[in-house]
């Protein structure tokens, strides 16, 4: 279900994206509204799928894979749920992205290091399907937005 989101669904997610372990009480003095009121808009947020998990925020480079790269796919017509598949099955690919202008795919990867990431370019240059490739490496990253901070206006 696309709802939008209001006020108070902004509100809530904002204070949960500061502190993601904030009890039911503590949410409901934060934002001023009654207990009721914000189990019940959780509860939507969540059967919704707006609100799709809390599980832990890692940092990539503090978990040993400082390596990110961005790699653009040109694969074989008529090939992309093929090439989905079997690009899924390679656990250092983060992302994947049907686009348009050159290229099919946009894929975003992680590595612990360049050869590393070489090896994970040799399985993605394995997949039949894929005709040709471009790599990217990302030198630093200056900004790091999730769905919530955008939400938040973060």
């Amino acid at each position: 279900m696309n709802r939008a989101l209001d006020e108070v669904d902004l509100r809530l997610i904002a204070a949960l994206r500061r502190e993601p372990r904030r009890s039911m009480a503590d949410l409901a003095r934060v934002l001023g509204l009654a207990r009721g009121t914000v189990y019940s808009r959780l509860d939507r947020l969540e059967s919704d799928g707006v609100i799709s998990g809390y599980g832990p925020e890692v940092d990539p480079s503090k978990a040993g894979l400082g390596v990110v790269a961005f790699c653009t796919l040109e694969i074989a017509q008529g090939s992309h749920d093929d090439t989905v598949r079997a690009l899924t099955a390679i656990t250092q690919i983060l992302e994947i992205h049907t686009v348009t202008g050159i290229g099919d795919l946009h894929l975003r990867i992680v590595a612990r290091s360049n050869d590393h990431l070489h090896d994970v370019m040799q399985q993605i240059a394995a997949v039949s399907t894929v005709q040709r490739s471009q790599t990217q490496l990302a030198l630093s990253t200056v900004l790091s937005r999730t769905i919530a901070d955008v939400l938040a206006g973060n």
